[in-house]
């Protein structure tokens, strides 16, 4: 049986709680000292010191432990090894306070053991004492629970630094050391020094990422992008989002809002490097012959509008591409897909500078 704080950390996550690892860890150390143990009030009380800082999440607590069905006979018995015909007496407030001290004692001592839970009904007002329930380690379980991008935002923004067109541009400030020395000659008489523009990074790029249902797992990965463009020091950056296929309608934003068709995104976006990010079909695992031949046709809309070169970062390892759309869009002339990995981001980026092999 798993345990029953674990069971209502990870409801509370997925309901969107806003806990990590280290609050579930903190409510395990605090039950082993003895605290939020023998009734569920306590259990709940407990809940609500460590992890409650709004009265909006208090509510949520509550009710949460409003909702939480008393557990069966049977499972009191699994969990505390009580037989059938050994009664359980209601604790008083004396034998409570010594159970309490006798498992602060204990977990001093060991450290290591198990949490000890304990179930109460929740209309009782002084509680049921029930022999403490130790949770054999074999239950424990490690949950990852903070969000883990394929790529850092800190690397992604080391990585688009990498893609560089310098060229100069904007007022005459630098020096031009050689134009000054031969203006010096011409004239024997130098009145000014001959000054240029700086360089500065003029790469474009344009970003299409895949916001379709099979794109879930990876959709904070758009927003990463969106966030890394501030910081780039790209000369111009773009991002629209895509349902499947990029020959449909592009979108502002993730939620597939306001369509524009790729011809007018063209005409707005021209001479940029296109990087896309989507599954290509391989996240089903299925080959969809109509999906290949829409890409086809938006390379070429992509030609037209010097979208070029173009590079497709693939979040679904290379190995998961066979017998899907992904292998065959990946053959299409014009399209270098990588996997959406630190490497492969890095690879990406190369072809788009044209000093990858692809």
């Amino acid at each position: 049986m798993r345990l029953p704080l674990e069971g209502l950390f990870l409801h509370l996550v997925r309901s969107g709680f806003p806990l990590s690892v280290r609050d579930y860890e903190d409510a395990l150390v605090a039950l082993r000292l003895g605290h939020g143990t023998l009734t569920r009030d306590r259990l709940q009380w407990l809940c609500e010191t460590l992890w409650v800082h709004t009265d909006e999440e208090r509510i949520r607590l509550t009710r949460l432990f409003r909702d939480l069905p008393q557990p069966t006979p049977e499972a009191i018995r699994t969990m505390t090894g009580v037989r059938e015909q050994e009664p359980v007496a209601p604790a008083s407030s004396r034998e409570i306070d010594k159970a309490q001290t006798t498992v602060q004692h204990n977990g001093d001592q060991e450290g290591d053991r198990a949490p000890l839970v304990e179930f109460a009904s929740a209309a009782a007002t002084g509680g049921v004492g029930l022999p403490q329930a130790v949770v054999p380690s074999t239950l424990r379980q490690s949950h990852i629970l903070t969000p883990r991008p394929s790529v850092s935002l800190r690397q992604m923004i080391v990585t688009w630094r990498r893609f560089r067109l310098a060229r100069r541009f904007g007022p005459k400030v630098q020096l031009d050391i050689d134009a000054t020395i031969a203006e010096k000659s011409r004239c024997g008489t130098l009145i000014e020094p001959v000054l240029v523009p700086a360089r500065r990074n003029q790469a474009r790029l344009l970003v299409l990422f895949d916001a379709s249902p099979s794109m879930v797992p990876w959709r904070s990965m758009g927003k990463a992008v969106a966030d890394s463009f501030e910081r780039s020091q790209l000369g111009y950056t773009a991002i629209y989002y895509f349902n499947n296929d990029p020959a449909d309608d592009l979108f502002d934003s993730d939620r597939l809002t306001r369509p524009r068709l790729p011809q007018d995104v063209a005409r707005e976006h021209q001479g940029c490097a296109l990087l896309v990010v989507g599954d290509a079909g391989a996240a089903r695992g299925r080959t969809d012959r109509e999906r290949v031949r829409s890409t086809r046709r938006f390379v070429l809309v992509a030609h037209d509008a010097s979208w070029w070169p173009i590079a497709w970062l693939n979040p679904m390892p290379r190995s998961r591409w066979a017998g899907s759309s992904a292998a065959r869009i990946a053959t299409i002339p014009g399209i270098a897909m990588f996997e959406l990995t630190e490497d492969g981001l890095v690879q990406a980026v190369d072809h788009l500078r044209g000093k990858g092999r692809h």
